[in-house]
């Protein structure tokens, strides 16, 4: 005899997060196991490097199945791929701007774009402190990010065993909120300008009924 689902996890809303970045997704498994009511996929399942075009794809599948997709992107990334691409290859500057207009033109209803420029660290550095300093490369982050988490490691180990890192921000999620809106969102014409989107996931209205 099978069993009906309960009402109160039926109507859960289901949410899907793409990126590439081990960081992300490291911070995500761990948002998960402590958030037990959110119901998010984590696509690519495992860390690794995944080009832009295959991610854009995935979104797209995505978009059909979940309620809300997060397209997550450390712009310094995109960045150091533009200027290490062979001559006569498109840009990754280029091609991620096709890409982002299509998705605010076509899916932006399902599909948000959370740009952090230069990277998650960025987002981490801001629970502690507000900064619009443009900082050239994530090793700069990191440096800045040492003087709140003195012994941060850009590793697996770090983030998911030695030190909780979601729990670790959890209390200073609010005041991260604040200081990232104040910088603004990001600007395709622009995309130099220092921006960590994170927030715009902890602002959605399902999400934040849960993370109190």
């Amino acid at each position: 005899m099978s069993r009906s689902i309960p009402k109160h996890l039926k109507d859960r809303k289901k949410y899907a997060i793409v990126g590439d970045g081990g960081c992300e997704v490291w911070f995500f498994h761990m948002l998960t196991r402590n958030e037990r009511e959110l119901q998010i996929s984590i696509e690519p399942r495992l860390a690794q490097k995944t080009i832009l075009s295959k991610q854009f794809k995935k979104i797209k599948e995505l978009a059909g199945d979940y309620y809300r997709v997060f397209w997550i992107v450390d712009y310094d990334v995109i960045e150091r791929e533009s200027k290490e691409c062979k001559k006569g290859d498109k840009p990754r500057s280029q091609e991620f701007r096709e890409y982002y207009e299509h998705i605010q033109k076509k899916l932006s209803e399902k599909v948000i774009v959370i740009v952090n420029n230069t990277c998650l660290e960025f987002w981490f550095l801001l629970h502690f402190n507000f900064t619009s300093k443009s900082f050239s490369n994530c090793d700069g982050v990191q440096k800045e990010l040492k003087k709140y988490l003195n012994d941060y490691e850009k590793t697996q180990i770090y983030f998911t065993k030695q030190k909780d890192i979601y729990l670790q921000l959890r209390d200073k999620i609010p005041t991260a909120v604040v200081n990232a809106k104040k910088l603004g969102e990001f600007d395709i014409q622009n995309p130099k300008k220092s921006i960590a989107e994170m927030w715009k996931f902890f602002e959605d209205e399902n999400i934040k009924s849960i993370i109190k």
